[in-house]
């Protein structure tokens, strides 16, 4: 099991023991190997750091002979650069790098295709043997690439984007339930008695779109099962972004009074919308309740605090660093990938300022 504390990791490493040594991991290497290049005083001084931290050398040594390069490959999503996808996956990727560093694993950050080739970054990395699996968030699922990854028996694990209807079955999935996540928030709205809720969401028509889609119909069963319809004219669409949100909400300014409450499909949407709203001259939430979804560090900031819909991230990382460790691990073993998983993380409701809660 992959472990990871407030400030502890699972166990020393060289790296460890050459920082509280203030030497190199070189002569750390060299002082435990009893080189005679390091004078016997340093060699002492070493060994005796490393037993006080617990380093345990022999084990250090069996694992660089299994390891191979000690890095994991992480493949970002394409619009990364862009503030409401980097908001999220910037989370995200620290989440991943933590635990990976903590277990003493180097984290190689790339994009699926290069940016002025064109060239596929992935099949470059493996054919270059610079990664012993990868960490691939992408929303995109090609079979021509899966086939490559297991033909080259280059573990890898999908990671955070849910699988369309024809995934194919051979691949290793964990994703946020989004459809539950959805129905939380619907519920959640509908329990505060709101019956005229306005929703922000995305058209769905990009691949990139599949998680708002379910979203959407997770929001909508759950009003359903109260009575309350989410027609044609209560949907406004945006891209994602803060200024899309804003304009949407101020589309629909002559009948925002009609609505009780407003459900955008992540936060930048949500915080667009809270600032129409106040331009509008009504306020969160005596006027009208409001909820985004994601939990970015942004919905804590803003004045009202956002109520929202925490996306797992800490979870997440966890969960497919993990499972990806179990791959390599098999793989080295000789025992092969195993079945296949599909592994649904839960989010969970925030209650902040902008539906009656107390903030941040």
């Amino acid at each position: 099991m992959i472990r990871m504390g407030a400030n502890v990791c699972k166990e020393m490493t060289l790296r460890d023991v050459a920082k509280a040594a203030g030497v190199s991991m070189a002569t750390v290497s060299r002082s435990l190997n009893e080189s005679s290049l390091i004078p016997e005083k340093t060699r002492k001084r070493v060994r005796e750091i490393a037993d006080a931290l617990g380093f345990d050398f022999n084990t250090h040594a069996r694992s660089l002979i299994t390891r191979r390069v000690g890095t994991i490959g992480i493949i970002l999503p394409p619009d990364y650069d862009q503030l409401g996808v980097n908001l999220y996956h910037g989370t995200l990727h620290s989440s991943l790098r933590s635990v990976l560093e903590c277990n003493d694993i180097d984290l190689l950050v790339s994009f699926l295709n290069n940016h002025f080739t064109g060239g596929n970054n992935i099949r470059k990395l493996v054919a270059r043997k610079k990664v012993d699996g990868l960490i691939i968030v992408q929303p995109v699922f090609e079979r021509e690439l899966i086939d490559y990854l297991h033909a080259k028996e280059m573990p890898f694990v999908f990671s955070h984007y849910p699988p369309p209807d024809l995934c194919p079955p051979d691949v290793d999935i964990i994703y946020p339930d989004n459809e539950y996540g959805g129905y939380i928030a619907g519920q959640y709205l509908c329990s505060l008695g709101k019956k005229r809720i306005l929703c922000v969401a995305t058209p769905g028509e990009k691949v990139t779109e599949r998680e708002f889609v379910l979203r959407l119909a997770g929001a909508r069963r759950a009003l359903s099962e109260s009575g309350v319809t989410l027609g044609p004219e209560d949907l406004l669409f945006g891209d994602q972004t803060m200024e899309s949100g804003y304009n949407a909400v101020m589309s629909a300014a002559g009948r925002i009074r009609e609505y009780d409450a407003i459900l955008a499909l992540n936060d930048l949407m949500a915080i667009g919308a809270l600032l129409a709203v106040n331009r509008l001259g009504l306020r969160a939430p005596e006027d009208i309740a409001l909820i985004g979804y994601d939990d970015t560090d942004l919905a804590a900031c803003v004045r009202p605090s956002l109520s929202t819909i925490h996306q797992p991230r800490e979870e997440l990382s966890l969960a497919t660093c993990e499972r990806l460790l179990e791959l390599i691990r098999g793989r080295r073993a000789g025992s092969g990938r195993g079945d296949p998983r599909r592994t649904l993380l839960t989010p969970k409701l925030v209650i902040r300022e902008t539906t009656g809660g107390r903030g941040p």
